[in-house]
């Protein structure tokens, strides 16, 4: 057997494809998708570079696109109705122990299967940090609480309510898949001697349409995390819950939870990231915001086979007090920050990790008078080929034109071209507005990215998907080369680290970006020390931001 390798063990900055592949936990074909489009950069045949690996390891792993992808790539599919039947036969085997088939149930579902249903199955350990934040009231004797996980599965957080000392015959739980349900039954009996009548094979989503449902104490899940159904049923659940804008199931399941709870009674819900940052989600995290939240948590990347990290809300369901703290658990700390704080976020962002006084430094880059590039630029992709592997070159040839990529893009320069494709645009499967690519001067931008990196294109430059573009409307009050200015400093830099935690310049985010047009009016060039002096700013040592005393 190949030992396991690890990253540190690798000393030439090129790293072998097979072995990226082992490092991710994925195959080859996907390690080569990524190259395709732009995510890794190949540096010879079989080889990527290291850096780009590092960066992609850290910044870009985990998104919900490249997490199918790479689910697809280790094991496709599995015969479901087939292994219900196997452990239907074995949960009804008085000798096997119920939370041994769990583990072993979840291992035998297929990546493709967890991904269309959304399915992670919760760790023990994740499922007890939730308790720690239940009401002083109730540290003593929780017994008669009522309990309940509208996503039960196999009944960690069931069991973590019993450990917990809630009576097991005021738990509830809820799933749509029978098998989960019945070793969740039998792992309560085994536990305790109840024979559990509330634990019920049932979609919580469609029994909360229902008139007169019961309300709990307390709610604590891990609802499906972008579990695939028809936009039809996306658009019922968002409509009869006041979901707004979002669809995801893990925010139609927050939303179907709110109106369960009881007065003062505790929801805490394990989601993926984007619940917390991401312009689809805002609808949830604002209804989070009318209730006292307790807590935030950061668990990392907690589930095999996924790389997008999971984080925890608890709230309690009743009107936050004034100047109301939460804990913000990240990985390696433990802040408090005010719910206020994140009121005045845009897109009421939950950027937990920063700290208090982050938080003021944001406050007070929004309340400078600023511009926002809404409605002020009009914005175009990169070329999307559909297939780079038919169309991209590596040399110039009769008939192509050079094409650029994210990892081509600086602030002051762009690489030399290292890929070509066919000029005849209507090839592709999606193309910009040419207008846009042979504007007289555009901003063209790294897509894939943690920082912002802009370059100011007076060349009429085309380029890949892996980059985006925006051109400026005409009465903008600063030029797109002082915007490319700002957009670049280390300061705006920091506050969309410190807002958006993420590895992609959305064009929702860009917008929500306080643009301080205003400095050009003092002055001619841009110049970083200048910047932060007119904003009121100074660094500190670790290279975030205070305000100027």
């Amino acid at each position: 057997m190949r030992p396991q390798l690890r990253l540190k063990d690798l000393n030439e900055p090129h790293l072998p494809i097979k072995d990226a592949a082992q490092l991710l936990g994925v195959s080859t074909a996907s390690i080569r998708n990524w190259i395709k489009t732009g995510y890794l950069t190949q540096t010879d045949t079989g080889f990527i570079s290291k850096e780009s690996f590092e960066s992609f390891k850290n910044e870009v792993a985990g998104q919900e696109k490249l997490t199918a992808r790479a689910n697809k790539s280790l094991k496709d599919t599995h015969d479901h109705r087939e292994l219900q039947t196997r452990f239907h036969e074995l949960v009804q085997d008085s000798e096997h122990n119920a939370a041994e088939l769990g583990g072993l149930y979840e291992a035998a579902l297929s990546n493709a299967y967890r991904n269309k249903e959304g399915i992670y199955y919760t760790h023990p350990a994740i499922a007890e940090r939730f308790f720690q934040y239940l009401p002083r009231a109730h540290a003593g004797d929780r017994s008669d609480l009522t309990f309940c996980d509208p996503c039960c599965g196999s009944g960690n957080f069931l069991l973590a309510a019993i450990e917990q000392g809630i009576d097991p015959a005021h738990i509830y739980g809820f799933d749509t898949d029978p098998i989960a349900v019945a070793m969740a039954r039998k792992r309560i009996f085994e536990k305790t001697g109840y024979d559990s009548p509330n634990i019920h094979f049932a979609d919580f989503l469609e029994q909360s349409l229902q008139p007169e449902q019961s309300s709990f104490d307390v709610i604590f899940t891990n609802p499906p995390w972008g579990k695939k159904i028809s936009k039809a049923e996306k658009q019922k659940y968002a409509s009869h819950f006041g979901a707004g804008k979002c669809s995801d199931t893990s925010a139609l399941f927050f939303f179907a939870c709110l109106p369960r709870l009881n007065q003062s009674g505790s929801l805490g819900f394990l989601l993926p990231d984007a619940f917390f940052n991401v312009a689809s989600f805002e609808d949830a995290r604002q209804a989070a915001l009318t209730r006292d939240i307790k807590a935030f948590m950061d668990f990392g990347k907690s589930f095999q086979g996924l790389l997008t990290k999971a984080k925890g809300i608890v709230l309690q369901n009743q009107e936050p007090g004034e100047n109301t703290n939460i804990v913000c658990e990240g990985l390696d700390q433990r802040r408090l920050r005010t719910q206020d704080s994140f009121r005045q976020n845009p897109k009421s962002i939950f950027n937990f990790t920063c700290s208090q006084e982050a938080a003021a430094v944001i406050e007070h880059l929004y309340e400078r008078e600023h511009l926002t590039l809404v409605d002020r630029a009009t914005y175009g992709l990169g070329i999307v080929t559909g297939n780079n592997k038919k169309f991209c070159r590596a040399s110039s040839q009769a008939g192509y034109m050079p094409v650029y990529k994210g990892s081509d893009i600086h602030e002051e320069k762009l690489n030399e071209p290292s890929a070509f494709i066919p000029d005849d645009l209507s090839l592709y499967q999606q193309v910009a507005p040419v207008e846009l690519f042979q504007a007289n001067e555009k901003l063209i931008y790294r897509f894939i990215s943690s920082d912002l990196v802009f370059y100011h294109d007076t060349e009429q430059t085309f380029f890949l998907n892996s980059v985006n573009m925006l051109v400026l409307h005409d009465d903008f009050q600063i030029s797109a080369k002082q915007l490319s200015q700002i957009l670049n400093s280390n300061v705006m830099n920091w506050l969309f680290r410190s807002l958006f935690e993420t590895h992609k310049v959305l064009r929702s985010d860009i917008e929500a970006l306080p643009i301080h047009t205003q400095y050009f009016e003092k002055h001619t060039e841009f110049d970083e020390e200048a910047f932060l002096n007119y904003l009121g700013l100074e660094q500190t040592a670790d290279g975030s931001y205070k305000l100027k005393v």
